[in-house]
């Protein structure tokens, strides 16, 4: 039966590949570039050779389904060999477990719901479970909490815009079953003082999670740089859990995070197996069912060609991306940039409205990542050419320059927010 709809989108008949990739390539080209540095350098692209072998590899396992690859021989054995180096480089030691998931949201729901699973036993409460975290805990944990039946516990953070261990130990209540802190932040850049909080999971028998989305596969290779000491992994006592993902600075295709578990007995917490329906055991690595092998094939053969001194040096390359933007932001009008432990940079103005900076970065084709309190922008350090660091500062400079003497005065936040 025809579709009779009114202004149907739908074709009646089909049309030529030639035709629908052009009109494919014509949509791509409406978003925002991150080739042109538009996307504020976010895109985790890493090197064009790398771009190249993600689209390689992914093709490779385009249409395979992830959700079975424990029953197939090469991609079990492939996605094994990625959460085994995921071990490795998290520093989870001989007995840690670890999963794929599709991004930093399903890690952290997948972590949340293992601490929720395992207060039940180990730690029950009479009232509603609480998690406690910093104010700058990504809002991933809220979804999961609302979604876990679970109330979450924000304490405001230090003047360094790191976690405040004396106020998480205060808000620590009879109902309290987890606690987190981030390795960085989203917000600010910040690695909260892990050891610490671990220490009052510790105190306290609490679940510990450290959300490391951003600094899983970037943390390591600064601590080899000089540039962190020790303190954002399973090395920290009292870490059960943490969530990483490969799809930023391991620079897989998305979606394609793990969340990584310190034992087998905590491993236990995070399964959700399923008979009593007419297949029979339906027990899944995470909370999605089918999941693209695609994107793990890609974090197989980035992890592969790059190896350890590979990602050394991709970090080495951010960092000086990172301080020659640092240098050229601070010579704009009065923006200074925050301190961060990573390759994210976040700059202010005391005397610029910083949402009609954000909304003339917009009208110049920018999509500026932004923090609200305070107001800030937010950049992501990325190896890219120099054409685009230059291309940055010289719009960031117009702009600025437009904010102070008032022809630039339409903040474009209604497609930003």
């Amino acid at each position: 039966m025809a579709l009779n709809t009114p202004n149907r989108l739908f074709p009646r008949h089909g049309q030529q590949w030639d035709t629908v990739r052009s009109r494919l390539s014509e949509l791509r080209d409406l978003d925002v570039s991150p080739d042109l540095g538009r996307l504020n350098i976010y895109c985790h692209k890493g090197t064009e050779d790398l771009a190249a072998i993600r689209e390689e590899a992914g093709r490779i396992f385009a249409h395979s389904n992830a959700f079975i690859a424990k029953y197939l021989d090469g991609s079990g054995r492939m996605e094994a060999e990625v959460l085994q180096m995921a071990v490795e480089i998290l520093n989870g030691g001989p007995y840690a477990r670890a999963f794929i998931t599709t991004g930093g949201t399903e890690s952290i729901f997948c972590a949340i719901h293992a601490a929720r699973e395992w207060s039940r036993v180990e730690r029950p409460v009479e009232g509603r479970p609480e998690v406690v975290m910093p104010y700058s805990g990504h809002a991933a944990f809220d979804k999961a909490c609302h979604y876990l039946d679970l109330r979450i516990v924000r304490v405001p953070v230090g003047a360094d815009y790191r976690a405040d261990v004396a106020a998480m130990e205060a808000a620590i209540t009879p109902n309290t079953i987890a606690i987190v802190g981030s390795a960085p932040c989203w917000p600010y850049g910040t690695i909260d003082p892990i050891p610490e909080i671990a220490a009052l999971a510790v105190k306290h028998n609490l679940w510990m999670h450290i959300d490391a989305c951003v600094g899983g596969y970037l943390n390591p290779w600064l601590e080899r740089l000089g540039h962190l000491e020790p303190g954002f992994d399973f090395r920290v006592p009292g870490v059960r859990s943490m969530s990483a993902d490969l799809h930023k600075h391991g620079y897989a295709a998305k979606p394609c995070s793990t969340v990584v578990f310190a034992s087998r007995q905590l491993e236990k917490f995070h399964f959700v197996p399923v008979d009593n329906w007419p297949e029979g055991e339906y027990k899944t690595s995470g909370f999605v069912g089918s999941r693209p092998t695609s994107s793990v094939a890609t974090a197989w053969a980035v992890m592969n060609v790059l190896g350890e001194d590979g990602y050394v040096e991709l970090t080495r390359r951010c960092l000086e991306v990172k301080a020659e933007l640092v240098a050229g932001i601070e010579k704009i009008a009065d923006f200074r940039c925050i301190q961060t432990d990573g390759t994210m940079i976040f700059f202010r103005s005391e005397t610029l409205d910083m949402a009609t900076v954000i909304g003339g970065m917009v009208d110049r084709g920018y999509f500026p990542f932004g923090v609200f309190n305070p107001i800030m922008l937010q950049l992501i350090a990325e190896p890219v050419p120099q054409e685009l660091i230059d291309s940055y500062l010289g719009d960031l400079a117009a702009v600025a320059e437009g904010v102070q003497d008032g022809s630039i005065t339409s903040t474009a936040l209604a497609r930003y927010s």
